[in-house]
């Protein structure tokens, strides 16, 4: 029996496709991208390789990758690559801590590939998303290159997990193109070039609910940043679908229950299928000592599209009372398909990396 390591290799073998030599995303349509990995001792690529995304499918995946390079070994990171057909949702990379006890601690067969339209295998398990720190997210099709600050680079080390989930829709409020693929290049840098690590924060505000009865919702966290010297923000992206109609992000001293000035505010979107991703160099976004960030996603309540019904949104209320969709409420609340559920996620980046940040 193959070992874990062998058949990941085995895998990105037959996942990574070939181009040619100076080819580049840049110039190819979003609809069929491809990306040259690395020179060799340069940096490694992950690649999901193509998919089918049917007509009326919500299809969220998960591909579970080594970094390459010997146990322990110090890699350091500071720019990546990202290419993805069109159709994408969202694109996000996490590095795996706890993982929910199963065969081979992966998918429910041990598998390194997690298909899912219901949020089955241990990718989907919230109680592991607590110490599953993000490393880069995209929303977005085509071609995206992100050169982090001279000096700020991303430690890895040889042997870690890495999970790389793809979510792609061919839906009512989104559509699908042709097939779904995903690409992603790490570069190295030099350790002796390397003043910091960048951190990273992914949170996701779980208790929304955006009801016929108060169309209008808004909805706010915190995320603190222990840190006994200024932290720099060089990186943001919100998320939500469809009733999202603003999401801002605020620098925060970590102490005051009221929302920042507005002199604090560094990110704004107004557009839930593709919300702006600010990097450096034109985010940097100074934090106080001992602060974080605070982040607001507002919605306005829309009526179900085509095949939804008050019946599916309220599913649960309708399990646990057995009442007809008329005598409740007709209300969005967290989850992962896009026609019918709604989210308020927030990515940041920054540095100097804390190993802890606390998220409310």
């Amino acid at each position: 029996m193959r070992t874990l390591s062998a058949a990941i290799l085995v895998f990105l073998a037959a996942c990574t496709n070939s181009t040619q030599e100076g080819e580049s995303a840049s110039k190819q349509p979003s609809t069929n991208v491809s990306l040259q990995p690395p020179a060799a001792g340069r940096g490694f690529q992950y690649t999901t390789g193509e998919f089918e995304v049917a007509p009326g499918l919500d299809l969220q995946q998960c591909f579970f990758f080594q970094v390459p390079g010997n146990a322990g070994e110090e890699i350091f990171v500071n720019r990546i690559e990202v290419a993805q057909n069109e159709g994408t949702h969202h694109m996000n990379i996490f590095r795996v801590r706890t993982i929910t006890p199963g065969p081979n601690g992966l998918g429910p067969e041990g598998g390194l590939v997690q298909r899912s339209e219901n949020g089955l295998g241990a990718c989907f398990d919230d109680s592991n998303w607590a110490d599953w720190p993000l490393v880069i997210n995209s929303q977005t099709g085509g071609y995206i290159e992100w050169n982090l600050p001279g000096g700020v680079a991303h430690k890895f080390t040889g042997g870690e997990w890495i999970m790389l989930q793809s979510h792609y829709v061919n839906a009512a409020t989104q559509e699908t193109p042709g097939k779904g693929n995903v690409f992603v290049n790490f570069h190295f840098v030099p350790r002796t070039e390397v003043q910091h690590e960048v951190g990273t924060l992914f949170a996701s505000k779980q208790s929304i609910r955006i009801c016929q009865h108060d169309q209008r919702s808004v909805y706010h966290g915190t995320c603190q940043i222990p840190s006994d010297q200024p932290v720099h923000i060089i990186g943001a992206n919100g998320h939500f679908h469809s009733r999202g109609t603003r999401f801002e992000m605020y620098a925060w001293d970590g102490v005051s229950p009221s929302p920042p000035a507005d002199s604090e505010r560094f990110y704004v979107s107004e557009d839930w299928k593709d919300p702006p991703m600010l990097r450096s160099p034109e985010l940097d976004h100074v934090v106080p000592a001992g602060g974080g960030i605070w982040y607001t996603c507002e919605y306005q309540w829309r009526e179900p599209t085509d095949g939804i019904t008050c019946d599916k949104l309220n599913e649960e209320d309708t399990k646990e009372l057995g009442t007809p969709p008329e005598a409740y409420d007709c209300c969005y609340t967290f989850g992962g398909p896009v026609d019918w559920a709604e989210h308020c996620n927030v990515f940041a980046y920054y540095y100097p990396a804390s190993n802890y940040v606390h998220c409310y």
